[in-house]
């Protein structure tokens, strides 16, 4: 290409990503974005925040390395829904620092500059879709799993035991942020062992560089043992989440969207026409897609999110094939430009017609709840929706009633709790009105619905009031005499009898 053409389309490649991570920023701030599992996580953060210990005073089936990231962020906008926004900004920080290292991976290793560019703007995506905008921690898991493959590639070259541990801490940071990582490190394992044989990597440098990473997980479980709470650690994050397969035996697996669709075939192509040919790096990267290839395609992915790892893998290596092709047909770029051109006008449209929402609405429920409640009320999750953000958990197992605690209670961590009971004794400000039910058979195709939570309407006519929003009550105001005050020596809210 020549000077000018060159300045052309890198500056049409980076101002297009750059409207990218503009649009991510256009919804969190004025159009809300949050499923369950953000408001979940964010929820977790803020009670770890407050104190509390995973797994010990509160359920969880995830690794927990993103709540104590998010925890000093959440904390700062303590009640308020402002909380989620910023979290929700963690998010987009994260997708900034992978492209970021999806560029430095092309620019010493693949396809030089053009090649990253296409392989950013392949992974910013101008949508919602893949939820790289939303607190989960899949999109940490992501950046995690890339910047480890930059050091890897990096030791590869140049050697160096900082390098390798870098990768390794990078990757087994990615475990932290969620145990769906270890099927991924272990694909990346067997790679591993490949270049040890291959003479491309030392086993002594390798050793060496996984005492850290083991020894912070041995630490982190010696934690979790003087606490207690080791066995429940293992049972909730590994043989709890092998039965949510199960739960989604009807939707098991679903297509990733069109524009996650083309850097796939790209990079697929990619792997018939120029693997043979390719660098080691080049070959490295095409194998790390290839394993998430198969896993997303015949092991599980109920979610759109399951897909980000494979998308930023293909759109790494989509990037190298999109190089190699332009180097023999040097026009090739400007269909690719067109295409990013027709994407990023389809979706500009789209959100020119896109209603803001204030407040109340703009994280569903959450929002709503969030304007009814003060620090000491307690609220109880619905059924197949969750809204609490700062509310009072009235049991140990919180988010997602019907399914997980279904599913805790048939592999033995304790019995679904008496729900009414609970109801009775702590007096939640919200409840869910209706009856909760046992999605780990209904999802499995039984025609049966069974009621696992049976909210008693003797209850609701007693204690509480309807919302007319998403089957919502609230307490009645003769349950609501109490004043709101804060304990300091405790450092926590309270109710104080105003009588």
């Amino acid at each position: 290409m020549s000077s000018i053409t060159k300045k052309v389309v890198y500056s049409f490649l980076s101002l297009y990503a750059i409207y990218c991570i503009g649009l991510l920023c256009w919804v969190v701030a004025y159009s809300g974005s949050g499923d369950g599992d953000t408001l979940e996580h964010v929820h977790s953060s803020w009670l770890v925040y407050t104190g509390k210990i995973p797994y010990k005073d509160f359920f969880q089936h995830h690794n927990p390395l993103l709540w104590y990231i998010g925890a000093p962020v959440v904390g700062f906008f303590e009640y308020s829904l402002r909380a989620v926004d910023a979290a929700n900004s963690l998010a987009i920080l994260s997708t900034i620092l992978t492209m970021i290292y999806i560029y430095r991976i092309h620019k010493e290793f693949l396809g030089g500059i053009l090649g990253a560019l296409v392989a950013i703007a392949f992974f910013a995506l101008p949508q919602e879709s893949l939820y790289n905008k939303d607190f989960k921690p899949d999109n940490f898991m992501v950046m995690g799993l890339v910047i480890g493959m930059f050091y890897l590639l990096k030791y590869i070259k140049e050697k160096g035991l900082l390098n390798l541990s870098l990768s390794f801490l990078s990757f087994f940071a990615s475990f932290m942020f969620t145990q769906k990582a270890v099927i991924e490190l272990l694909c990346i394992g067997m790679m591993i062992l490949f270049l040890i044989y291959k003479k491309k990597m030392d086993i002594k440098d390798c050793v060496f560089c996984a005492v850290l990473p083991i020894s912070i997980y041995i630490v982190f479980l010696a934690y979790l043992y003087s606490h207690d709470v080791l066995t429940l650690y293992f049972k909730a994050n590994f043989e709890l989440n092998s039965h949510i397969p199960a739960v989604f035996f009807t939707r098991r697996f679903i297509h990733p969207s069109f524009e996650m669709m083309v850097p796939i075939f790209v990079s697929l192509f990619g792997c018939f026409k120029y693997l043979y040919h390719s660098n080691i790096y080049a070959k490295i990267t095409a194998a790390i897609f290839a394993f998430e290839f198969l896993i997303r395609m015949y092991y599980f992915t109920p979610f759109v999110y399951y897909f980000a790892f494979l998308h930023a893998a293909s759109s790494i290596y989509a990037g190298q094939v999109i190089a190699d092709i332009n180097s023999k047909c040097k026009h090739f770029i400007w269909g690719v430009l067109v295409y990013f051109l027709i994407v990023g006008g389809a979706y500009a449209n789209i959100y020119r017609h896109r209603i803001t929402v204030g407040d109340s609405y703009k994280y569903g429920a959450s929002g709503f709840v969030l304007s009814l409640t003060n620090p000491c009320d307690y609220v109880v999750n619905g059924y197949r929706i969750g809204y609490n953000l700062f509310g009072k958990d009235i049991d140990f197992i919180w988010n997602l009633l019907g399914q997980i605690d279904v599913i805790a209670a048939t592999i033995g961590i304790r019995p679904t709790a008496d729900l009414e009971a609970l109801i009775r004794k702590h007096r939640p400000k919200i409840i869910y009105g209706k009856n909760y039910y046992d999605t780990y058979r209904a999802y499995r195709g039984y025609i049966e619905v069974f009621p696992i939570h049976m909210i008693s309407q003797h209850l609701l006519d007693e204690m509480y009031i309807p919302l007319n929003r998403d089957d919502l009550y609230i307490l009645k105001p003769e349950y609501q005499s109490y004043d709101c005050r804060y304990n300091p020596r405790t450092k926590t809210y309270e109710y104080r009898d105003k009588f």
